[in-house]
């Protein structure tokens, strides 16, 4: 896991080695390790090191092969290196290392653009091809990993994160209206390539881009979601993916530094940490688990923990999440994301990953995007509804919607969410936008300006629900949360690693009938199935679904109170952006009610200006002051 820097200059106009230095001093944090820099005609590279394989100096960065005319810049894992170093080594390729860069480059070296099929892992890369003379840029296929540009006809500008950027292009520190607009209205985030920044942009998820000497980008998707057969049978179903889950985790667990995991309490966490004692890796004499706490019973998760690292007699290591260190910490925590938070939830990962630094553990598997694949969310049995309506079975909607309100007898927030998600998705985007026209908070400038902000449907399977789980892993969910992970672990030198991103897990799951999903209102049946036996039943038969936050209502009406009217007071003077009457509205309904979600995205969207926009600079970032390159 590093942090990864570029300038290319059309024409082979020279890159001066001082741009590349200040890109590479902010991102220091994400390579403790090292860092170095590569320089051709046209070309620079940077590159600072979190050492997770082959500790050596034979692995360090940028990777340059000066015969085959290769220079390798990398941030991530591939985790198959083994296998694709086995293939090579049989192929003629020769080894000067024994990590995963070498591979990655020789895999390109091999295939071309064509190796990127071959990558199990996460990743963000860019090779320079002397001899094609062209930049190759890619990136994993959930965007696990961060790859930022910034074009114009003068050439091109990558990091792993915006500040590098605007280390050399300070002139991109504007706000970007759209992305803006489309969180306060509809609360979309990381939905697509645009950024808060005007002028820089994501390369999606599963993508690549060739960049000619000139700075022409072509860039192509190179994988698209597909299912695998469907299994004959429920047993045959829940072998197939047992099998695949514990091999996801055992490539997830090579590593020459300690590997640890993050623990919630919850059934996609103890799942992994479960399978990494039954697999019994020889380098583990005794687990080591991070957990947050929280003193709200309501959301504390201390007794399943507690029940699972006794079972396994895991080394546990707990943080407690208070509301006091939030608002102390919170300039930090926002300078690291880059974009808004739109919760206190990430806080409580970002002080799960001090805990990891601080006991020496370097990578962490971690159970996020479950619920994106597996339709863990209260939405999906809406969606399930939906299906089988569809297909003439209303017995069984009969039988899921009284299994579902027998379960939710007393909670209205999980029927209204099941209740909505059945509807239309044409009809939700209508509802979702005269909503948010009756009670948003934007300025009539931006509202004008753009369209409804709903995401572009994606449709690659012929059924609703699997078009949904689809939309929340590349667009709605989870790249919201993988951003969260990946610059809360990097904030403190850690690398996370998902093994339920797995793409040949998500494949076998995507074949899977819907009911090996979800079965009278009972989530995840598949992983539930899979692990029994292996997780206690205790946490396997849980049917409450905790958020993996801290108890936010009561912190928003009792210590972050006058941090919140503080932002509230702010924003009502920032009338580009938002309507002064609304946010006064806002400000009063907190003194006789509970904030909402609009009240949340009104002061995390100030709070991004404020620390972004209006005073960006960081205490820990030592850039030494350079003139912007001329673009």
């Amino acid at each position: 896991m590093c942090g990864i820097a570029g300038i290319l200059r059309a024409g082979g106009e020279p890159v001066p080695p001082g741009y590349i230095a200040a890109m590479v001093d902010t991102l220091r944090h994400r390579g403790p390790d090292g860092d170095g820099s590569f320089f051709a005609p046209g070309i620079a590279l940077g590159h600072t090191r979190l050492a997770i394989i082959d500790l050596t100096p034979a692995s360090g960065q940028p990777f340059v092969d000066e015969a085959a005319g290769l220079a390798l810049v990398f941030n991530g894992e591939i985790y198959n290196y083994l296998e694709l170093r086995s293939e090579l080594k049989a192929l003629g390729h020769d080894f000067r290392s024994s990590g995963d860069v070498e591979v990655l480059l020789r895999a390109y070296e091999q295939w071309g653009h064509d190796c990127l099929a071959r990558l199990n892992g996460m990743f963000a890369f860019a090779i320079w091809n002397s001899r094609k003379q062209e930049l190759f840029l890619a990136r994993d296929r959930f965007g696990e990993k961060p790859l930022f540009l910034a074009r114009s006809p003068k050439g091109l500008v990558f990091a792993s994160e915006m500040k590098a950027i605007l280390a050399v292009r300070p002139e991109l520190r504007r706000p970007n209206r759209k992305p803006i607009f489309r969180y306060l209205a509809r609360g979309d985030l990381d939905l697509d390539e645009a950024t808060f920044f005007d002028g820089i942009e994501h390369l999606p998820a599963a993508h690549y881009m060739i960049v000619d000497a000139a700075g022409r980008p072509v860039c192509r998707r190179y994988w698209s979601p597909t299912s695998a057969p469907v299994p004959a049978s429920r047993k045959q179903a829940t072998e197939g993916f047992r099998e695949l889950f514990f091999d996801a985790i055992r490539v997830r667990l090579r590593s020459d530094v300690p590997v640890g995991s993050s623990l919630s309490g919850g059934i996609d966490s103890s799942s992994i940490v479960a399978t990494i004692n039954a697999q019994k890796a020889s380098h583990f004499v005794h687990q080591r688990t991070f957990s947050a706490r929280f003193r709200s019973p309501a959301h504390d998760e201390g007794r399943y923990i507690n029940a699972l690292t006794r079972q396994l007699d895991a080394e546990p290591h707990e943080v407690w999440v208070e509301p006091d260190h939030f608002v102390e910490e919170f300039g930090d925590l926002q300078w690291h994301q880059e974009e808004p938070i739109a919760s206190t939830s990430p806080f409580a990962q970002w002080l799960v990953m001090r805990l990891a630094r601080e006991s020496g553990t370097t990578v962490l598997l971690d159970g996020q995007s479950a619920d994106e694949l597996l339709a863990g969310y209260d939405q999906a049995q809406g969606m399930f509804w939906a299906h089988w309506a569809r297909r003439g079975r209303l017995d069984l909607v009969a039988r899921e919607v009284l299994s579902f309100v027998r379960r939710y007898r007393a909670i209205r927030q999980p029927a209204l969410f099941a209740a909505y998600y059945s509807l239309p998705e044409t009809l939700r985007d209508r509802l979702a936008e005269f909503y948010y026209r009756s009670n948003g908070v934007v300025s009539h400038d931006l509202h004008r300006e753009f369209a409804p902000a709903h995401a572009d449907a994606t449709h690659p399977f012929p059924d609703r629900l699997r078009n949904e789980l689809v939309r929340w892993q590349t667009a709605t969910q989870l790249p919201e949360f993988l951003r969260y992970a990946d610059r809360n672990s990097m904030a403190f030198g850690r690398e996370v690693r998902l093994p339920f991103l797995d793409h040949r897990l998500i494949e076998y799951c995507f074949g899977l009938p819907p009911d090996m999903l979800l079965r009278r209102a009972v989530t995840k049946v598949v992983l539930r199935d899979a692990m029994r036996g292996i997780v206690p039943d205790e946490i396997l038969d849980r049917r409450d679904k905790l958020a993996y936050s801290p108890p936010q209502r009561q912190w928003v009406h009792g210590p972050l109170r006058p941090w919140i009217e503080d932002l509230l007071a702010a924003a009502e003077r920032r009338t580009t952006i938002f309507k002064p009457l609304a946010v006064r509205g806002l400000r009063e309904r907190l003194q006789k009610r509970p904030a909402d979600v609009l009240t949340w995205r009104v002061i995390s969207t100030e709070a991004w200006f404020q620390r972004l926009i209006d005073r960006p600079g960081c205490a820990n970032s030592g850039q030494a002051e350079i003139s912007p390159l001329s673009w």
